[in-house]
C-alpha cells in the first residue's frame, strides 16, 4: 500500500510544473527547487542557485508590489557552472514579492507571489508521507474542494527518482527533477503530507504569518537511507553498526547491489534532502522508526543515527556552532513485535534522545490518538494526523519561538517507595499534571516478584503521582501505558490551563519485570466497547467489550448493568475469532492469586453467584473457590449495595466440583474464556464493576481438596476421582 500511495504522489509530481520565465539568450537557469508561489525563510540569507555559463555575473533583484526595488544581491558563476547568489531576506508577513534573476544583465528567470515567512521541513516515513486528501478531516477538504490558506506554501518533493522506486542515487544531487511549490488555494496542495499540514496551519495562526513546508517523505524508509554517506563516514558508530548489518554499501558497488530506496544508506538524502541545502528552515518535523523497530534497530543504535542527523543537517542548511531543531514523535500502536512491549521501550527511546540534547530537541506523544484507519492504506497508518501536527506545533513553538518551556513530553524525573506506594515526579510537567477524564488509567505496580497489576493512581502535587494497589503492600516499581493498546491512558501536561502533551510511557525499575500488565478495559466495566490492535488488519477496530447469555448489558456511570432471567451468565470478550485471542492482550493468568469484583444487586430478592468458570479450552474449565471458603458460590443479598467478592485462583475446581485442585499445574497459562454465572428464582437486576487481580502470595502452587462428598455430578465424580488420584501420586514423592 506504501508503495501504491508513492507511486500515485510521484505521477502527480511528474505532471506539475514551475512557472519561470526564461530569457531566450542566457544559458542560465534555476535548480528545480524553485518557483512561483515559494517562501523564504524570515530574517535569514534568500539563497537562490542554478546553473550558469562560467564566470558570469548573476544579479537578483526582489520588488514589491509597487515595483520598487527592495532587495538585491549578485555573485559570480563558479568554473563549474554552478552559482548562488542571495540577499537578506525581510521579516516574514503577508506581502507577496516578484524576484528577478539574470546573467550579465539578462533576465533569465522571474519567480512571482514569493513570499517570507516560517519554514520547515517536513521528513520520515509513510506517516508522515500519509497525505491530507486521505486523513480524517482533511478527505472531507479535498472532497469539497476547499481553497486552503494562502499563504500555506509547499515545496513538494517528488517521491522517486525519475518517478521510478527502482532508481537511486550513489551520489548527492544538485538539482532534483519534478518538484513543485504551490500554495494552499491550489488543489494539488492536498497531496502533502497531513502531518506537516495540521503542523503548518497551527503554526500560522500561532505565530500570525506565513509558513513553509518542505514536503520530503517516503514510506517504508530507514532513517540511514536519509543520511548522507560523507555524515556515515565520519561516524564510526554508525558506519560500524551498518557493517554489522550488512547495510553498509561502498560506493564502488553502488550499482552492483541493486539498493533499494526504502532500506539503503543514503538513497532519500541524495535525492530529497541534498537538492534543499541552499533552503535555511527552522528546523525539522520528524516521524519516522517504524522500519527501523521492525528491522531490530537497537535503541542505542536508532539514538546514533538520531545524533548523526542531526548534527549533519544542521551543517547543510546553515547553522553555525549551534544544532538545528529537530521535533519528533513517537510512532502509534502497533503489533511490531510478538509480546508488543517493543514499541513501548521504543517510544521511551525517543524520550530518552530528547533528553540528551533538550536545548534542540522535541518528542511528542501520540498513544491517546484513534487508531482508525482506510483499509486500504492499512492499521499501521492511523487516519487522524491532526492531533499529532499539532503536538508538533505546540513543541515547535516552545523549542524555537518562546512558548511553553515544557514543549517536550513528561518523563520521570525519580521515583520513590513510602508508605506502600511508588510516587513518580516528573519533569517537564508544564503548569501542572492533569487527568483527562474522571479518573487516572494506564497506571500498574509490582511487588519483588515483578507481576504488575492494574493500580491505583491520584495526582498530589503538581510533578508528581502516587501509585498504589492494595494487592500490593511492598511495592517495588510502577508503570504507566507500558502496553500496545493504551489509548485510555490519560496523564497529561498543561499548558494555559489546558490539557497539553500526554506524559511518556514509563517503568520505574525495568530490573523487576517477570510479567507486566496488559491494559484490560473490561476489568473496569466502563464501556461497551473495546479497541484492539491486531495482526489482522479486518480485526483492528472497537470489538464488544462483554457478551451475555440470558441477560441484557448497559453501561451507565462508569458500570456494567446486567438484567437477566433466573439463570444467566455475562463473560469479558478475550477472544475475536474461536481459539484466537486478541493480539495485544495477555491471556496469561498463572501470576495472579485472586480476582476480586464489586456487584450490587438491585433487585427485590437475592441473587446468587453459581460459579465462575475460568476456561483453557471449549472442553475444560475451573472455578475458583470464594476466598476463605471451599465454595465456588456467593449470596449477593437484595440490599442495593455493593458488596466486594473476592475469588481464590489458587484454589480452582475443576467443572466447579468443590473437591478438587488449587491451580493444578499451572493451568490458567492460556485462559480462552471467563464466564460469570448467576442464578434467581425472579429474574435478578445487578451491577458489576472494578474487577480486580492480585499477585500470588501462595506457598505452594498446587492445593488438593479430594472432597467427593460435594460432587453433585458424574462428572464432578470423575473429577474428584482424578483429583484425589493425582494428590496421592505427588504425596509418594514429597
Amino acid at each position: 500500500m506504501k508503495k501504491t500511495i508513492s507511486l500515485f504522489l510521484a505521477f502527480l509530481f511528474a505532471v506539475g510544473c514551475m512557472n519561470i520565465a526564461y530569457a531566450e539568450d542566457s544559458s542560465a537557469k534555476l535548480y528545480g527547487t524553485y518557483g512561483d508561489g515559494m517562501l523564504f525563510q524570515q530574517n535569514k540569507d534568500a539563497v537562490f542557485a542554478g546553473t550558469a555559463s562560467a564566470g558570469a555575473e548573476i544579479t537578483v533583484e526582489m520588488y514589491n508590489a509597487a515595483n520598487e526595488l527592495v532587495a538585491s544581491g549578485n555573485s559570480t558563476a563558479l568554473a563549474d557552472g554552478t552559482f548562488t547568489v542571495s540577499f537578506l531576506a525581510p521579516a516574514g508577513g503577508y506581502e507577496e514579492y516578484k524576484v528577478i534573476l539574470k546573467e550579465n544583465s539578462a533576465e533569465f528567470a522571474q519567480l512571482d507571489n514569493v513570499v517570507f515567512g516560517e519554514l520547515w521541513l517536513a521528513s520520515g516515513q509513510s506517516n508522515m508521507q500519509y497525505p491530507l486528501s486521505q486523513a480524517k478531516g482533511g478527505a472531507d477538504m479535498f472532497k469539497n474542494s476547499q481553497k486552503l490558506s494562502k499563504w500555506l506554501r509547499v515545496l513538494h518533493m517528488p517521491v522517486y527518482c525519475n518517478n521510478n522506486e527502482s532508481d537511486t542515487f550513489a551520489d548527492p544531487q544538485q538539482d532534483v527533477v519534478g518538484a513543485v511549490w504551490t500554495t494552499g488555494e491550489n488543489g494539488y496542495v492536498y497531496n502533502m503530507s497531513a502531518v506537516a499540514y495540521y503542523f503548518a496551519a497551527q503554526m500560522m495562526e500561532d505565530l500570525d504569518m506565513p509558513v513553509g513546508i518542505l514536503n520530503a517523505s517516503l514510506g517504508g524508509s530507514a532513517i540511514s537511507s536519509w543520511i548522507s554517506r560523507e555524515a556515515i563516514d565520519s561516524d564510526s558508530e554508525v558506519k560500524n553498526y551498518l557493517v554489522s548489518q550488512g547495510k553498509y554499501i561502498e560506493k564502488s558497488d553502488w550499482e552492483t547491489v541493486n539498493p533499494s530506496i526504502y532500506y539503503d544508506m543514503t538513497a532519500n538524502y541524495n535525492h530529497k534532502i541534498h537538492p534543499l541545502r541552499n533552503f535555511r528552515p527552522s528546523g525539522m518535523i520528524w516521524y519516522q522508526g517504524e522500519t527501523d523497530l521492525m528491522n531490530r534497530y537497537t535503541g542505542e543504535a536508532y539514538a546514533d543515527f538520531y545524533d548523526l542527523m542531526q548534527r549533519s543537517y544542521s551543517e547543510l542548511f546553515g547553522y553555525k556552532n549551534e544544532s538545528m531543531p529537530f521535533i519528533c514523535t513517537q510512532i502509534a500502536s502497533y503489533l511490531y513485535s510478538d509480546d508488543g512491549l517493543i514499541m513501548q521501550d521504543w517510544n521511551i527511546n525517543y524520550c530518552n534522545i530528547q533528553a540528551a540534547q533538550p536545548e534542540s530537541r522535541a518528542t511528542v506523544t501520540i498513544y491517546d490518538v484513534p487508531l482508525t484507519f482506510l483499509p486500504e492504506a492499512g492499521s499501521i497508518h492511523p487516519e487522524c494526523k491532526q492531533v499529532t501536527g499539532e503536538r508538533m506545533a505546540f513543541a515547535a513553538k516552545g523549542l524555537v519561538y518562546g512558548g511553553d518551556d515544557d514543549y517536550t513530553a513528561a518523563t520521570v524525573e525519580k521515583a520513590e517507595i513510602r508508605d506502600g506506594a511508588v510516587y513518580v515526579t516528573f519533569r517537564n510537567e508544564g503548569d501542572g499534571l492533569a487527568c483527562g477524564g474522571d479518573e487516572l488509567y494506564g497506571f500498574a505496580v509490582c511487588g519483588a516478584d515483578g507481576v504488575y497489576v492494574q493500580a491505583n493512581a491520584e495526582i498530589v502535587s503538581a510533578d508528581t503521582v502516587k501509585v498504589w494497589s492494595d494487592d500490593v503492600t511492598s511495592p517495588v516499581s510502577a508503570s504507566y501505558a507500558y502496553c500496545v493498546s493504551n489509548m485510555r491512558s490519560n496523564l497529561y501536561a498543561t499548558a494555559d490551563g489546558n490539557l497539553a502533551l500526554p506524559v511518556s510511557q514509563f517503568v520505574t525499575d525495568k530490573s523487576v519485570g517477570t510479567h507486566y500488565w496488559f491494559d484490560r478495559p473490561w476489568t473496569d466495566c466502563n464501556d461497551e466497547f473495546t479497541w484492539h490492535v491486531m495482526n489482522e488488519t479486518e480485526a483492528n477496530k472497537n470489538h464488544f467489550s462483554w457478551s451475555a447469555d440470558g441477560a441484557e448489558i448497559t453501561f451507565a456511570n462508569g458500570v456494567m448493568n446486567v438484567k437477566g432471567g433466573t439463570e444467566f451468565t455475562v463473560s469479558p470478550s478475550l477472544n475475536y475469532k474461536s481459539g484466537q485471542k486478541f493480539d495485544d492482550t495477555d491471556n496469561n493468568y498463572s501470576d495472579y492469586g485472586k480476582m476480586s469484583f464489586y456487584v450490587r444487586n438491585n433487585g427485590d430478592a437475592d441473587v446468587e453467584l453459581s460459579e465462575i468458570r475460568i476456561s483453557k479450552n471449549s472442553l475444560v474449565w475451573y472455578s475458583p473457590a470464594v476466598n476463605g471458603t471451599k465454595s465456588v458460590e456467593a449470596t449477593i443479598p437484595a440490599d442495593g449495595q455493593w458488596h466486594l467478592v473476592t475469588v481464590d485462583i489458587n484454589r480452582l475446581y475443576l467443572f466447579g466440583n468443590e473437591g478438587g485442585a488449587g491451580r493444578p499445574c499451572g493451568k490458567l497459562s492460556k485462559v480462552k474464556e471467563i464466564r460469570f454465572a448467576f442464578a434467581s428464582e425472579n429474574g435478578a437486576d445487578i451491577s458489576i464493576d472494578n474487577i480486580r487481580f492480585a499477585p500470588d502470595t501462595s506457598e505452594g502452587r498446587i492445593q488438593f481438596d479430594p472432597d467427593m462428598s460435594t460432587a453433585d455430578t458424574f462428572i464432578e465424580k470423575l473429577s474428584a476421582i482424578f483429583i484425589k488420584a493425582i494428590g496421592m501420586i505427588i504425596s509418594v514423592f514429597r
